[in-house]
């Protein structure tokens, strides 16, 4: 059983086989006797959970929430092999666990379970929401739910370089059956220099390179390189008509993957959707800077209250 106390809560669960690490965020006035209600927030691609998700998990916690954040099945401190091996299908997977894994605890509610996707984690808590009622409500901050883009559309990849990159993950994938060796590389931010003046790339050479060692050191840039076929063939869009879970997408104003929820709420044909626009921000900034991180935690806390209640 799992004793749980006011703030951060390391915990444990199995996923597939895998024990998967989760720091569950309690308010500061829990109370053991009492039953809360509960989310889990999962972060961008191939982060840990010392990164965006636990910056909201922590937050959100104070609103009252037990919040648990974790690292997804080969990433950080969880279990699973290959490591870094960014797997939609393996994710989304982890989704479903974290939500048993909630309803299993005394001190929830689990008719009072949400989820919170943040970039990334959007499209795998999407793929989950296809058949997983026990989640009553769903936001997302920067979300991402076409990652076929990530592949098939990214400015920084040409034709020559895209046929490279499933070559390369061909080949990484018989390696790994012949031998089970797996080979890692940067797949995702390889031509970030830190000389662009664009917002964006700027914030992605700030978050994923300047600060990693200090702040997040279980963090790695590096992917298994068959991780690219994974992602060539996801995309949660296709399934937005089907999902019928309140949802509340939280974009920042200046964000180029603003579009992206966009989109999936204009594909997301039932139930209630909305959106809320972070003025100023971009689509990192939103992971981590209090100023507009403390607009989406309002947003997402009201519309939590509202979905939850009851």
């Amino acid at each position: 059983m799992t004793t749980l106390t006011a703030g951060k809560n390391r915990v444990e669960f199995l996923s597939s086989g895998s024990r998967i690490a989760g720091d569950l965020y309690c308010p500061d006035n829990f109370d053991s006797n009492k039953a809360y209600p509960a989310i889990v927030s999962a972060g961008p691609l191939a982060a840990v959970k010392e990164q965006a998700a636990g910056f909201y998990a922590e937050k959100l916690s104070k609103k009252g929430f037990l919040v648990l954040a974790f690292d997804y099945r080969t990433f950080g401190e969880s279990e699973g092999q290959p490591r870094c091996y960014e797997n939609p299908a393996y994710k989304t997977d982890d989704i479903h666990n974290a939500v048993s894994y909630l309803s299993s605890l005394n001190n929830i509610d689990s008719n009072k379970i949400a989820a919170l996707g943040i970039c990334a984690s959007a499209s795998y808590i999407g793929g989950a929401l296809i058949g997983d009622k026990r989640i009553k409500a769903f936001a997302s901050v920067s979300g991402y739910f076409n990652l076929h883009d990530v592949i098939a559309f990214n400015p920084l990849v040409s034709d020559e370089i895209r046929e490279a990159m499933f070559e390369q993950s061909n080949n990484a994938r018989q390696k790994y059956f012949e031998t089970g060796e797996a080979i890692r590389s940067d797949l995702l931010y390889s031509a970030f220099d830190g000389k662009s003046e664009e917002q964006f790339m700027k914030d992605v050479y700030d978050y994923f390179f300047t600060r990693v060692e200090s702040c997040w050191p279980n963090f790695s840039r590096d992917l298994t390189l068959f991780s690219v076929e994974e992602l060539a063939k996801s995309n949660v869009l296709n399934f937005a008509p089907f999902i019928t879970t309140p949802y509340l997408g939280v974009v920042g104003e200046n964000a180029p993957t603003r579009y992206q929820t966009e989109q999936f709420i204009e594909a997301k044909s039932q139930g209630m959707s909305q959106i809320k626009v972070i003025n100023g921000a971009c689509h990192i900034q939103a992971y981590d800077l209090d100023n507009y991180v403390d607009q989406a935690v309002d947003s997402i806390n009201d519309f939590l209250n509202e979905q939850l209640k009851g």
